[in-house]
């Protein structure tokens, strides 16, 4: 696990029981955003048999949404159309449309949204995906 940030803002990423889990937490720069997905690519986190959490309910900057396209490069699902990766997302509700988006742009996999944890850690299990070591 490691963290990119500040008290103020940081994005925490870990390989945890098969799961890459994204963790974003006050306002985190696009710059730390992209530093930390770097940091996943050389630490080789970042596999096409994935399962992803994506925890935002704590962010509080805005969204970037042409860095958010152009981290594609580093997610190596978006290769396949296959839909087996599944990408699950504990999000505010203040965030209606986040889904529809990410999910045009990452098209090799299954999104959907979450309120709690346990449901999202459950759907994510079901996936076909084999376990990350």
């Amino acid at each position: 696990m490691f963290s990119v940030g500040h008290r103020s803002g940081y994005i925490s990423i870990a390989l945890s029981e098969g799961f890459l889990c994204f963790l974003l937490a006050g306002d985190v720069p696009p710059t730390d955003i992209e530093m930390a997905m770097e940091l996943a690519v050389e630490d080789r986190l970042l596999r096409p048999d994935n399962r992803v959490l994506v925890d935002i309910r704590r962010f509080t900057g805005s969204v970037d949404w042409g860095m958010i396209r152009d981290l594609r490069r580093h997610a190596p699902w978006t290769l396949t159309n296959q839909q087996s990766v599944r990408c699950a997302y504990l999000l505010p509700d203040n965030y209606p449309r986040f889904l529809v988006i990410l999910a045009s742009f990452y098209p090799g996999a299954k999104h959907r949204a979450f309120k709690d944890e346990a449901s999202a850690l459950r759907w994510l299990v079901q996936s076909p995906a084999s376990a990350c070591a």
